[in-house]
């Protein structure tokens, strides 16, 4: 994720991506169109509130080089041979300005510089996750069991360990641990991680109360509680005879009320699978750089938005969603609490 920096590093990109547009005659909107990015993310380039990403300052180069003010971003191809080297020499001096920016703001380990689950004040985290009803308990689930083993009775098993060790990796010097259900009244100052639905997990419910999207139970889907937007649309899963083949996924984040240096990130779905891939679609090696992103360019204040997503499920193999596509993303807002 891109870090504010200095206004003597970060500043300077900024006031010249600001020359390059007003160059044009071009407003933030305009320009967000043509680039096909949110005006949130144009304003926050130029005030050096952000770095953009490099893929951004390819597409700023290669549009200004080509002398566009409407449509999109041309491709390379239609460039004229002067376009081309003015786009290199354009491109060359972005990049040299975004990298004494990166300078200008400190030193960051470079693993967790673009990492969704990296908390850089280094605070603790709990990844809370419900339990199961006692009719689907594991035997091992019973504290009487001398094979008793406490995450029997997670409800989001999958979720929970692919976050945790994420998490550790990307916190080395962070307390992690997995919670099921129960908080101690330190625990409520920590980063914290509820895995699903209110159903679950309680303490989901009483903290979205306020959201335009609920989970709340439906006829048709007697397993799992489905979301709701706004008290009327409701987004469900889908099968194939009786195999789930696309479950829907939530992911947000908000500050925590109780410490607001630190945060409350929910991961839920209407079956565990979309539980598991709103986690995957940040943790995913091969898909969390490009759903990060998209994130980054579309979100102004990534502590403080929410989303619904497709999760696919091939085989019973829950896949990563990429939220590059639109078709994956099926409603975005921006919590107030």
């Amino acid at each position: 994720m891109a870090r504010p920096g200095s206004q003597s590093g970060t500043g300077e990109l900024g006031s010249r991506l600001r020359d390059l547009r007003e160059s044009r005659g071009m407003t933030q909107l305009r320009l967000g169109r043509a680039l096909g990015v949110a005006v949130s993310s144009i304003s926050s380039w130029e005030s050096g509130a952000k770095l953009p990403p490099p893929t951004r300052l390819a597409d700023y180069a290669t549009f200004f080089a080509a002398g566009a003010t409407t449509g999109g971003v041309p491709p390379e191809n239609a460039l004229t041979g002067e376009q081309r080297e003015e786009r290199l020499r354009l491109k060359h001096e972005l990049d040299q300005l975004r990298r004494t920016g990166e300078e200008a703001a400190g030193p960051v380990d470079p693993g967790a510089r673009h990492d969704f689950w990296h908390f850089p004040d280094g605070g603790p985290v709990r990844i809370v996750t419900g339990g199961l009803s006692e009719k689907h308990w594991s035997p091992l689930g019973t504290p009487s069991e001398p094979n008793y083993l406490s995450l029997a009775r997670c409800a989001d098993l999958d979720a929970a360990v692919e976050l945790f060790g994420h998490v550790r990796a990307a916190n080395p010097r962070s307390e992690v641990e997995i919670r099921l259900e129960h908080l101690a009244d330190d625990d409520l100052r920590a980063h914290l991680v509820f895995l699903g639905s209110g159903a679950a997990n309680p303490w989901v419910e009483w903290l979205t109360a306020e959201w335009p999207v609920r989970q709340v139970p439906d006829d048709d889907v007697p397993d799992g509680s489905v979301f709701e937007i706004d008290g009327e649309r409701r987004l469900k899963p889908v099968f194939r005879g009786d195999q789930l083949v696309e479950d829907v996924g939530l992911l947000a984040r908000i500050p925590n009320p109780n410490n607001i240096r630190r945060t409350l990130t929910f991961c839920s779905g209407v079956f565990t699978r979309g539980g598991f891939g709103a986690v995957r679609c940040l943790t995913d090696p091969q898909a969390k750089g490009r759903n990060l992103a998209y994130l980054d360019d579309d979100v102004e204040d990534l502590d403080r938005f929410g989303m619904l997503m497709r999760v696919p499920v091939m085989r019973h193999v829950t896949g990563t969603p990429d939220l590059q596509n639109p078709a994956n993303r099926l409603y975005e807002w921006r919590p107030s609490t």
